[in-house]
C-alpha cells in the first residue's frame, strides 16, 4: 500500500510539473509613483484573501521573464496584513522588514513586481519600467498591465484611479 501511495504522490508531482501549475492568483497590482517621486505597490487581494505578506521587485527582461531580486520585503509578524494597501517599496513603513533593497532604482530597467500572502497566493504581476510613471499627474496614477493576444500578444498598460484599481482587482479575482 505504502509503494502504491508513493508512485500515485510521484505521478502527481510529475504531471503537476508537465502542466505547469503555478500558484494561485488571489489579487492584483499596480504600481505609482508617490509625490516625492518614489515606487509604490499597490495591492488589491480577492475577498477572504489574505493580504500581502512578501513582496520581491525582480530585475525584468525582455522576453518577459525575471532574473535577480532588487527589493525584497517581509511582513513584521506581529503586524497583521490588509486586504487592500500601498507600500513605499524603499522606504516602507514600520510594518514591514527590509530583507534586499538598493540606494536607488533605473527609470529605463525593466522591475517586475510580486506579492504573496500567507496562504502562498500571489498577485498577478506584470513588467513595467518606472519611466512609465513620471510625468503622471491627477488621480489616474496606478499602472497596471494585462497580457493580451494569446502566444503571439503583449501587455496592455492601462492607468487607473484608486476606485478603477479597485475595480480592476474584481476582474482578476473574477477571471
Amino acid at each position: 500500500m505504502r509503494r502504491t501511495g508513493m508512485l500515485g504522490l510521484t505521478c502527481a508531482l510529475v504531471l503537476a510539473g508537465l502542466t505547469g501549475c503555478s500558484v494561485a492568483t488571489e489579487g492584483a497590482v499596480g504600481v505609482r509613483l508617490d509625490t516625492d517621486g518614489r515606487l509604490v505597490g499597490v495591492f488589491d487581494w480577492c475577498r477572504g484573501k489574505a493580504g500581502t505578506d512578501a513582496i520581491t521587485l525582480y530585475l525584468g527582461r525582455d522576453d518577459g521573464g525575471v532574473t535577480d531580486k532588487v527589493i525584497q520585503l517581509e511582513r513584521d509578524p506581529d503586524r497583521s496584513a490588509r486586504t487592500a494597501e500601498e507600500v513605499v517599496l524603499l522606504d516602507p513603513a514600520a510594518r514591514w522588514r527590509t530583507k534586499l533593497a538598493p540606494p536607488t532604482l533605473d527609470d529605463g530597467q525593466i522591475y517586475d513586481l510580486r506579492a504573496w500572502n500567507k496562504n502562498d497566493g500571489a498577485v498577478e504581476d506584470f513588467p513595467f519600467r518606472i519611466g512609465e510613471l513620471r510625468g503622471r499627474t491627477g488621480s489616474a496614477v496606478i499602472l497596471t498591465k494585462r497580457w493580451e493576444g494569446g502566444e503571439h500578444g503583449g501587455y496592455v498598460a492601462a492607468f487607473h484611479t484608486p476606485e478603477e484599481f479597485a475595480r480592476y482587482a474584481d476582474t482578476v479575482c473574477d477571471g
